[in-house]
């Protein structure tokens, strides 16, 4: 498909990119489809990112170096692995909160989309994952472990953006309404406050 001589630069590329892939995930989406929201040739695509996947991976790079840096600086200065998990969520949660494009490439791997390109999540999820772990490593109980308790945080925020709260009465509430990101912060908060905690020691005299 021939859109003539309009060129373009390859960040207009992968943004184009990224919102194509999130909305309509990376097996639907082709090449055609980029050039042509681009107005260019597709020859045009393929020698500025190499091809599909090529550019499918410069769009989850992308995205993990801007979440990676947001999360990593969440936690210069902070002395415990309790404060800096509680920085580190907020972090996580707003990045998401402010880049909804970005969380729904995650979900579109979630039903199996763009599965013949195995490694992203060794790449682009697992380095986070890590970096948390280690940081709040000293202040996890032992009987749960720093890296599940990175999981069950990164799940709940993931969910929550994903689907939102039930309202009180009827219907969903959902990210984009300030005071129900607020709610869900402070709950995020409190089970991470309650995970950190130590299990409760033995009681003494069996019980008794």
């Amino acid at each position: 498909m021939d859109h003539g001589a309009t060129d373009v630069a390859e960040e207009q590329v992968i943004e184009v990119a990224t919102r194509l892939f999130a909305g309509l995930g990376y097996d639907v989406t082709t090449l055609d489809m980029i050039s042509g929201a681009l107005g260019v040739p597709t020859s045009r695509i393929v020698e500025l990112t190499g091809g599909k996947r090529e550019l499918y991976l410069r769009v989850m790079e992308r995205l993990f170096e801007a979440k990676y840096t947001a999360v990593e600086a969440a936690a210069d200065g902070v002395e415990t692995g309790r404060e800096a998990l509680h920085r580190m969520a907020d972090r996580y949660l707003d990045f998401y909160a402010a880049h909804p494009d970005y969380l729904a490439l995650w979900e579109h791997r979630s039903v199996s989309d763009a599965s013949d390109i195995t490694d992203v999540e060794d790449r682009y999820m697992r380095p986070l994952l890590r970096l948390v772990a280690r940081r709040i490593r000293a202040d996890a109980p032992e009987d749960i472990g720093a890296y599940a308790i990175v999981g069950v945080i990164l799940w709940i925020i993931n969910g929550f953006l994903s689907t939102g709260v039930l309202a009180p009465r009827q219907g969903m509430k959902r990210a984009d309404d300030p005071e129900t990101l607020e709610y869900f912060r402070t709950v995020m908060h409190t089970v991470i406050d309650r995970l950190l905690a130590p299990p409760p020691a033995p009681a003494l005299d069996g019980g008794r």
